[in-house]
């Protein structure tokens, strides 16, 4: 068969726009016939077909039963009682879960705090000296930072070699001009 009118079969079956006709001629040539190289994914899709087709239903009566199916009218109750307590006593359930949660969060405690230190000015001192040692660790965050400042230094005195380059520049013009005076 002309392998060219198989591509444009093909390219039609999967479009959807094949007639029966065409598509047993695409069926007799995957089946039949030696099937280049690049079409062979298709092979599998026809012969899973042609198998399918070969197959029966163990029921003859099956279009029969579903098309019975089909056609009956069937009323599906929306809800049964049975539903309708459960909802509600949920909603109840809910409702109570809710209402003690707020309580527990609302409710008005007074809670009174204790000091941990009877005399004021040993609590002072205490205090005093905690600060004290967080400052200490900010402070030695803060040495750190000198680092960073330092190489921000380093980064300044590179600025002199751009210059430095731009030197440079100056006298490979000098050079030039040296050359052509030559």
């Amino acid at each position: 068969m002309n392998l060219q009118r198989i591509e444009q079969l093909i390219e039609k079956y999967e479009r959807a726009e094949t007639s029966t006709g065409e598509e047993k001629i695409l069926k007799d040539f995957f089946l039949k016939e030696e099937i280049p190289l690049h079409l062979r994914s298709y092979s599998a899709l026809f012969n899973f077909i042609n198998n399918l087709q070969k197959e029966e239903l163990e029921d003859k009566n099956f279009d029969d039963s579903v098309l019975k199916a089909i056609e009956e009218d069937k009323v599906i109750p929306i809800s049964s009682g049975k539903n309708r307590k459960f909802y509600t006593l949920a909603g109840i359930a809910a409702s109570i879960i809710i209402l003690i949660g707020l309580y527990f969060q609302f409710r008005n405690d007074n809670i009174t705090i204790h000091d941990t230190y009877d005399d004021p000015q040993l609590a002072y001192a205490e205090t005093k000296q905690i600060l004290l040692r967080v400052s200490g660790n900010l402070n030695s965050g803060f040495d750190e930072l000198k680092k960073v400042s330092e190489f921000n230094n380093g980064l300044e005195e590179l600025k002199n070699i751009s210059a430095f380059e731009t030197g440079l520049n100056n006298l490979e013009k000098i050079s030039i001009l040296h050359k052509s005076k030559k």
